[in-house]
């Protein structure tokens, strides 16, 4: 039997709504790929839900498992102390259930394609 596993795909968050809107168009896009139990979105600040409130819907929904992706480029502060401290704490509170850290997105040749991309749409339009 396998552990029923939660998604958290954590980004930074922004005051601005639409800001906010990429992440739950990815989030609606790992959930169409089927291969985890539930996926949902987090902020770290600035935005709701926070990753507390959303350990707290998937455990409600029977998670033994959440994995926290962050939504994030680069090792900063946020990669390397906060979210991992935040993840402890939940971790203290419900000992049973089982937490992994993902690496960010960091520097990796797909990223710099879709920048390609973008810089070549951006000479196609001027």
């Amino acid at each position: 039997m396998s552990i029923k596993t939660g998604v958290i795909v954590l980004a930074h968050g922004s005051r601005v709504r639409t800001g906010n809107e990429g992440l739950f168009t990815i989030v609606e896009m790992l959930r169409a790929m089927g291969k985890w139990d539930m996926v949902e979105a987090g902020f770290l600040q600035l935005a709701k839900p926070g990753l507390t409130e959303v350990v707290e819907v998937l455990i409600g929904r029977g998670a033994k498992r959440v994995v926290v992706m962050p939504l994030l480029l680069f090792s900063g502060n946020h990669v390397l102390k906060d979210i991992p401290a935040e993840i402890d704490e939940e971790r203290t509170k419900f000992p049973d259930v089982e937490f992994c850290y993902a690496k960010n997105i960091g520097a990796d040749e797909r990223i710099a394609m879709i920048v390609a991309d973008r810089v070549e749409e951006s000479v196609k339009r001027a």
